[in-house]
């Protein structure tokens, strides 16, 4: 398998088994212990750490299970295959409270697209862009005065 193909190996194994699953042990194979995240699921700044990275995931994933298989949609890297780009799919039950908010019961799609940077075949930062309006939607009176002070 060549570094390129690795690469996209480990990115799929971080978007299918971390975020789509919660499973932790994904994190620590497949993420740079100093990993940056760009995502809403930190709205005061990047998450800053695989530490950080796995309890704000091991969080969303609680309140949010998901409902059906995260689905990759389209996923292409850069020429030297340092830089992954993948958008999926995922359908998620908002079950528990998350940031206050009480459990809706409702099932929310969320499409995002992840670009990952790799080193020595580990993601070191991970830059998230979504379309997740019924999300924000939901999450807007408890995040918008953490967002806009």
């Amino acid at each position: 398998m060549t570094a390129y193909q690795k690469n996209i190996s480990v990115v799929s194994r971080f978007i299918e088994d971390f975020l789509g699953k919660g499973d932790l042990a994904a994190a620590d194979a497949t993420a740079h212990a100093t990993i940056q995240g760009i995502t809403g699921l930190k709205p005061m700044g990047p998450i800053d750490g695989i530490e950080e990275y796995k309890a704000i995931v091991g969080g969303f994933s609680d309140a949010f299970p998901a409902v059906e298989p995260l689905k990759i949609i389209d996923q292409f890297a850069s020429e030297d295959g340092t830089r992954i780009v993948t958008r999926f799919h995922s359908r998620q039950k908002h079950a528990k409270d998350f940031f206050g908010l009480p459990a809706t019961g409702r099932i929310i799609l969320f499409d995002e697209t992840h670009v990952a940077t790799l080193r020595d075949g580990k993601i070191v930062q991970n830059i998230v862009s979504a379309t997740n309006l019924e999300f924000e939607m939901l999450m807007a009176p408890i995040l918008t005065p953490m967002i806009l002070k």
